[in-house]
């Protein structure tokens, strides 16, 4: 079933050219709660879409359930309308950054939606990532002028300034919890992250280029991986930014070269290398949009985890369901996550209970009052 759905991911995107057997109505409803589980209802609907107009073409009748061909495109179609508004929320939010004097770029969601092409409106949308180019607490004091500010971290603060679209606004664009990459991660951001952003006159705001987005997509989704799960909608935006570096031309490989340089610096390699596999093997991106050369141990290891795990660990079986009802309870489902990861990443395991006691202790010590 999970090579079937790898079929009608790549007939999606446009690296395969069909599913290579027919299925039965059980194993249709099997490739939809898949994608309900990685968030890639939109993306997989266009695969079907090709998939019944092949066999229409061919004279044959396609056994696709037509309840469920209806489910789905009705879910596709909500989709569509929720992205058209997180774009419109996005350069509303940017231009009251502006007005107030900071410069933002919004980060991964519809930034990254815009490099899907003709599936951009098919991306299963989260909320608003964007960043503003300011300190961590003067950022917080214009969030909680808002009078919308629901949290703040290390990370980011939360607001809710627009209906049904929750906002993260981030003063630092990543972290980790390997508190070596994090200083590299924050040092880069705040010398060089200004020069990497691009206004996009077509979405009306501006998004990270090229190099930005590879480092700020590989990090988060290594932090995911380390935090509870990392799923295939957020791979897939991978697999996006590497192809973007074709509007580059001539100057593609000048790009991949600096990048990889960026992530060696930053001692995200092995995490590159097995994302790199599944980039090749499973999603059919060429050889020539890769970073580096897969690596296909780590990889395997990489994709089962995903599969397993769901978008961002949601269906996990393997988490404890009622981890964040205790510190402690949710600190063990942790390090028993971590545990699987340690052949593979052993450095960021022994860093996690460091890294999660720094993070945590930020917010105590940056307690803003009113």
């Amino acid at each position: 079933m999970k090579e079937t759905f790898f079929e009608l991911i790549r007939l999606s995107i446009g690296t395969g050219r069909g599913v290579s057997r027919q299925l039965s109505v059980g194993e249709w409803e099997g490739m939809y709660q898949i994608a309900v589980q990685q968030s890639l209802v939109g993306i997989c609907m266009a695969g079907v879409k090709r998939y019944n107009d092949t066999h229409k073409e061919n004279g044959e009748e396609t056994n696709v359930p037509k309840q469920l061909f209806f489910q789905w495109l009705g879910m596709t179609g909500r989709i569509q309308e929720y992205n058209k508004r997180l774009s419109q929320c996005c350069a509303d939010f940017e231009q009251k950054l502006a007005k107030d004097g900071y410069q933002s770029c919004v980060l991964k969601g519809q930034g990254l939606a815009a490099l899907y092409g003709e599936l951009s409106a098919l991306r299963h949308p989260g909320d608003i990532d964007v960043w503003a180019l300011g300190e961590d607490k003067e950022l917080i004091v214009w969030a909680r002028k808002t009078g919308t500010l629901t949290y703040y971290d290390y990370h980011h603060a939360d607001l809710s300034l627009y209906k049904n679209a929750e906002i993260e606004l981030h003063y630092r664009p990543s972290l980790s919890r390997n508190l070596l990459r994090n200083a590299r991660l924050q040092q880069w951001f705040k010398k060089e992250g200004k020069r990497h952003i691009v206004f996009k006159e077509s979405l009306g705001f501006s998004v990270p280029d090229y190099i930005f987005n590879v480092v700020l997509v590989l990090n988060h989704n290594f932090w995911h991986l380390m935090y509870e799960g990392v799923g295939l909608r957020q791979i897939l935006d991978l697999f996006f930014v590497l192809r973007s570096v074709e509007e580059a031309g001539e100057h593609a490989e000048k790009l991949r070269t600096e990048v990889w340089a960026l992530i060696t610096h930053f001692r995200l390699q092995r995490f590159a290398e097995a994302s790199m596999w599944i980039m090749k093997d499973t999603l059919g991106l060429e050889d020539k949009y890769l970073i580096c050369q897969p690596n296909e141990s780590a990889g395997r290891f990489l994709l089962d985890e995903i599969m397993q795990s769901g978008n961002f660990g949601q269906y996990d079986s393997r988490l404890n369901k009622n981890r964040y009802q205790s510190r402690i309870g949710l600190m063990f489902s942790w390090m028993k996550h971590n545990f699987r990861l340690f052949k593979y990443y052993p450095e960021d395991v022994l860093w996690t209970p460091i890294g999660v006691l720094r993070i945590s202790l930020w917010r105590r010590w940056n307690v803003l009052t009113e």
